[in-house]
């Protein structure tokens, strides 16, 4: 499966280097900057680029400094996702997506702190940043995915997992990729199209754990069952 790099991944790292490099009077070679270009959404090429930006802040003793670039709470960057199986729902189709850490976080721990990334001292916890599964949604077209502009995903703290046919376990929507997707307005998606939505997610947590789904976020709301 191909591994989903963020546009915001590659913007983090563009402007560190822009800051850290020029700034600082260093320029990377020709073939680095060629290579950059040409590989540039490459899981390898991001961690070789985070692990040179690390480096270079311990080599010359960087403190914090204003970045003027706002990275904010918002730590999707530092993820990227991994598709594992789309399952088709009529002319929609739902994929299970599996999130991971670019790095070990401890190993860009000056990065992160030159960039005042919050709980950089103890090199974030990566549990309350969103690893795990969760769900993409979207039409099919052409045998294509086609993204809506949300996530879904399960609530752990509600799972009731015992039931024989449905679990109840509460499944959760939230915005993701706005702008860059379909956009969708949830609120008048029907329990028609609900239900089989939740059917193949509650098939799919059972078989993989909801203890290895992220949780939802502060932005979601209840998905199904209906509230």
């Amino acid at each position: 499966m191909e591994d989903l790099i963020s546009d915001a991944t590659v913007e983090v790292i563009n402007t560190a280097e822009l800051i850290l490099f020029h700034r600082n009077g260093y320029y990377p070679s020709r073939f680095y900057l060629e290579r950059k270009i040409n590989t540039r959404s490459s899981l390898q090429n991001v961690r070789a680029r985070l692990i040179a930006l690390n480096q270079f802040i311990a080599e010359h003793d960087l403190e914090q400094h204003e970045t003027g670039f706002e990275v904010g709470e918002n730590l999707d960057w530092l993820f990227y996702e991994q598709e594992i199986e789309v399952v088709p729902i009529y002319q929609e189709a739902v994929a299970l997506v599996e999130r991971h850490q670019i790095i070990p976080l401890s190993r860009i721990q000056n990065f992160l702190l030159f960039m005042k990334i919050p709980g950089s001292r103890t090199a974030v916890d990566p549990e309350n940043h969103g690893n795990g599964y969760h769900f993409h949604y979207g039409e099919v077209r052409r045998d294509v995915l086609v993204r809506y502009d949300v996530l879904l995903t399960f609530d752990k703290a509600k799972s009731e997992t015992d039931s024989a046919i449905i679990s109840e376990t509460p499944l959760y929507i939230e915005p993701h990729g706005v702008g860059k997707y379909v956009h969708i307005d949830a609120s008048t998606i029907g329990h028609n199209r609900r239900l089989p939505v939740y059917l193949v997610c509650d098939k799919i947590m059972r078989k993989r754990g909801i203890q290895n789904f992220m949780s939802p976020s502060n932005d979601s709301w209840q998905f199904y069952p209906l509230a």
